[in-house]
């Protein structure tokens, strides 16, 4: 940070931009498996919905 207002706008994106939390204990190979299904999806964030459904759907 080199200025007040760039702390400012870190902090403001901090507290305003939607986060997601998981917990998980997985092996690398499940791991891997996982990842390689989400990278499947076309964008960014369809990426990271895919990786968070699959690790939840497992720890069910």
């Amino acid at each position: 940070m080199d200025s007040y207002s760039e702390l400012e706008t870190s902090l403001d994106k901090l507290i305003t931009e939607p986060k997601e939390f998981f917990s998980s204990m997985k092996s690398k190979t499940e791991l891997g498996k996982i990842i390689e299904i989400a990278n499947k999806e076309s964008d960014i964030e369809k990426k990271a919905e895919k990786f968070l459904l699959l690790i939840r759907e497992q720890n069910e």
